[in-house]
């Protein structure tokens, strides 16, 4: 009996590096293995420093594969930073034998990326966004349909050129060759929204350590994405500055006593800080460290509100944000459980708002069914998906086109 082969996926963390192994097994997906290391040589999402990253990942990997064991058979890794950006493209093909054909989708979605980009500039992944059949709009799956023109308009998401070939350089000083790279906040979104809020429409707050990704869906498609250079580093850096006490016992307060709203603290709730140095420890009231952090939630929501407001619904000359988000906002990520955070996010967004768990999976479901895991089960779902996909194409059809395009061009050829 032949050895199921196993897919690894690496997310790539700012405070943490997670590696998952996933197997099929009875036409399911299976965590079968799983490995966390600190985090060494990111910041804000960007690699600074190669060889700590690199021995970082190398941690992560060594760890899911001593629980897997298991041949690994696809690798692939994520990205997040403020590098990422959407940008619009549209294509149109003329249809030969009048019906449209998988080749002619191909052919249109390789035209829609014919756009001018600076040379520090790579796209990652093509979102249709919509296909047009001669005058017949809002089409999703074109294959079948008859006409003498085929357009669609597709959202790219991009990243910059140096820092994807950083990441990808880490995983080649393991010996290890990527089969493609997915923007974390992608990944969160196949982690943990169902169908029913992508098709009704929905936010999703992706809070990691060092950057946040945001996602917006509505109609079943993803409309657009952005990620801001601020996470829980940062809420950890402002509780020492605040309590004047190290980082490090800054992010076992939040951890433990971490509460983003002052309303939810008792006026005679103290804790213990421990100073710097040489100093005492002092006692401060609870609702210090909450307004610290409650202030720093708030300007994070009013951000991502802002940006919104400006770069989403304006440009679908759409004002009314309720008008396309029907289902509301998801918060996930490492920092998603904060007391308070529901709170925060329904009076700044106006939207009723829930906490994202990744969706369930056999094997080992109980180890990682936290918000801080949403992207590592995300890059899972979306692998087996897209090895379904490709296993239903014929050798050489559209998705394994795509695939040898987009490493080709990322390593430069």
């Amino acid at each position: 009996m032949v050895k199921e082969k196993g897919i690894l996926v690496v997310d790539v963390g700012t405070t943490k590096i997670c590696a998952l192994i996933g197997e099929e097994k009875e036409e399911k997906l299976w965590v079968t293995g799983m490995g966390i290391a600190p985090s060494r040589g990111l910041k804000k999402g960007n690699i600074i420093n190669i060889d700590e990253a690199t021995q970082s990942i190398k941690n992560a990997i060594e760890k899911a594969q001593s629980q897997a064991k298991v041949i690994i058979d696809s690798v692939y890794t994520s990205i997040a930073g403020s590098h990422i950006k959407t940008i619009p493209g549209s294509g149109v093909v003329a249809l030969k034998e009048k019906i449209v054909t998988p080749s002619e989708v191909e052919e249109v979605l390789y035209s829609a990326q014919a756009v001018e980009l600076p040379q520090d500039r790579v796209i990652l992944h093509v979102i249709p966004q919509e296909f047009i059949v001669d005058q017949n709009r809002g089409i999703l799956q074109p294959v079948g349909m008859t006409g003498v023109r085929l357009e669609t308009h597709v959202q790219l998401i991009t990243c910059n050129r140096s820092n994807l070939q950083n990441l990808l350089r880490c995983f080649e000083n393991l010996g290890l060759e990527v089969d493609g790279v997915i923007f974390q906040g992608l990944a969160s979104g196949d982690g943990v929204l169902t169908p029913e809020e992508k098709e009704l429409g929905v936010i999703l707050i992706d809070f990691g350590g060092g950057t946040t990704d945001v996602v917006v869906y509505w109609d079943n498609v993803l409309r657009y994405v952005f990620s801001l250079p601020v996470g829980g580093e940062l809420l950890t850096n402002d509780l020492a500055i605040g309590l004047r006490t190290s980082r490090k016992e800054a992010e076992k307060l939040k951890i433990k006593n971490g509460v983003c709203l002052r309303e939810l603290v008792e006026d005679d709730d103290f804790i213990e800080v421990v100073g710097i140095g040489n100093r005492p420890p002092k006692k401060i009231n609870k609702k210090v460290l909450a307004e610290i952090l409650e202030l720093r939630i708030k300007e994070l929501f009013e951000i991502i509100e802002k940006e919104l407001q400006e770069r989403v619904f304006e440009e679908e000359e759409i004002l009314d944000i309720k008008s396309k988000i029907g289902s509301g906002v998801v918060i996930t990520g490492g920092s998603a459980l904060l007391p308070g955070i529901i709170y925060l996010a329904d009076q700044t967004f106006e939207l009723p708002t829930r906490i994202g768990y990744p969706l369930q999976l056999a094997g080992l479901t109980e180890e990682i069914y936290h918000p801080q895991f949403a992207t590592s089960v995300g890059m899972l779902f979306y692998v087996y998906n897209l090895r379904k996909n490709i296993k239903e194409e014929k050798k050489g059809g559209i998705i394994e086109k795509l695939k040898r395009s987009f490493l080709k061009f990322i390593k430069g050829g």
